[in-house]
């Protein structure tokens, strides 16, 4: 009798973590469409100059390394786990090239204020997880405290490339008055952009230029021409690290 109760209770324990694991499941929030689209904003706290900004920063990145970065904002996790759900966004998207495992994902919860940054294991020695939590509690969490979510995206791509290079350097930036920015953010972020473009080219940046100004205000190239462009099928284990603001 004592077996058979043991039995039931171990029994019911098992079926009560499916049904757990099944309700967060269902709570999380869906995966979007990746559909070409290397920045979005399901939140809407972007300017459109700034996610026209980031598609072209990010598309250079892939063309002169084929590493592969993506930003997903949305407003909530809706009750679920940002680490579970980066995971599967980044898999769901393919991120990274399958040789060499080269995909990023920034992932943000507005509501849940909470950030992380999904590393694909071809990325784990460059951009380790100390590294990441550095970048989303140095360079991210003080501008989004300020109500500055383009500023604060903009440095978190920026620290994530300069990293991956070898060239990031933590410079905290100073305490100023909720919704300031400062233009050296913006200096900075064109003059990456510059660099990948001017290496892409041979070393000039008149062709940059000829593509359209990055401060035009227009629509990035955000939309998939070409299948090798994304979709390689990257593998994540679990590198990065996951921060609140």
């Amino acid at each position: 009798m004592l077996a058979f109760k043991i039995k039931f209770v171990f029994r019911l324990a098992i079926i009560s973590l499916l049904l757990i694991g099944s309700l967060q499941s269902f709570a999380q929030h869906a995966v979007p469409e990746h559909a070409g689209v290397w920045v979005h904003d399901q939140a809407n706290v972007l300017s459109p100059t700034t996610k026209a900004q980031l598609e072209a920063v990010l598309k250079a990145e892939r063309d002169s390394t084929s590493n592969q970065i993506a930003v997903l904002i949305i407003p909530s996790l809706e009750g679920g786990d940002i680490d579970s759900y980066g995971i599967k966004v980044a898999e769901d998207w393919k991120l990274g090239t399958k040789d060499n495992d080269n995909g990023v994902l920034l992932l943000i919860a507005i509501k849940d204020r909470k950030v992380r940054i999904d590393v694909g294991q071809g990325l784990e020695g460059v951009l380790t997880d100390a590294m990441s939590s550095r970048i989303n509690r140095n360079e991210i969490a003080p501008r989004f405290r300020q109500g500055d979510y383009d500023g604060g995206v903009k440095a978190g791509v920026v620290a994530i490339i300069q990293t991956i290079k070898g060239q990031y350097v933590n410079t905290d930036p100073p305490q100023r008055k909720r919704g300031g920015r400062s233009p050296w953010l913006t200096v900075i972020f064109i003059i990456v952009l510059l660099i990948i473009m001017s290496r892409k080219r041979g070393g000039g940046i008149g062709g940059y230029w000829a593509a359209g100004t990055l401060l035009g205000g227009g629509r990035g190239n955000d939309s998939w021409s070409s299948g090798s462009d994304y979709g390689g099928g990257g593998s994540f284990g679990g590198g990065g690290s996951s921060d609140s603001w």
